[in-house]
């Protein structure tokens, strides 16, 4: 160590540098992976709203229900379904829409057939 020459504090600022750029890559990796996890979560609650959405809607003209429309909450948010049309005709046009508990909002139109009971098309907005 006496005759190091200078060769210390090159060797420290390498060292340091190299750790700094490890440091900033990994924080890079692990914000960008966390923001993912989130926006993966939030889409597939906002996929489960619309799902119950059509269950909802789809049970609610199978029973006759009266009313065109209804509201669910969820823990995880809120699900409202507008039925357009009446008992005599064929196909129903549904409108959904799902709000989360971040505040995400989702909406989905279906056609349900009213005579074979089943859902013919379903278009997310």
């Amino acid at each position: 160590m006496y005759k190091s020459d200078g060769f210390i504090y090159p060797a420290v600022l390498f060292v340091s540098a190299a750790v700094l750029l490890v440091i900033s890559y990994t924080s890079s990796d692990f914000i960008t992976r966390k923001t993912f996890a989130k926006e993966a979560g939030e889409y597939w609650i906002g996929e489960n709203l619309l799902q119950n959405g059509a269950l909802l809607s789809s049970r609610h003209m199978i029973q006759g229900q009266k009313t065109q429309s209804g509201t669910q909450r969820f823990p995880y948010g809120t699900v409202s379904f507008y039925i357009n049309g009446n008992d005599r005709r064929e196909t129903v046009q549904v409108t959904i829409k799902a709000v989360t508990a971040s505040g995400t909002r989702r909406e989905a139109h279906l056609l349900f057939n009213h005579k074979k009971k089943q859902l013919i098309q379903w278009t997310e907005v």
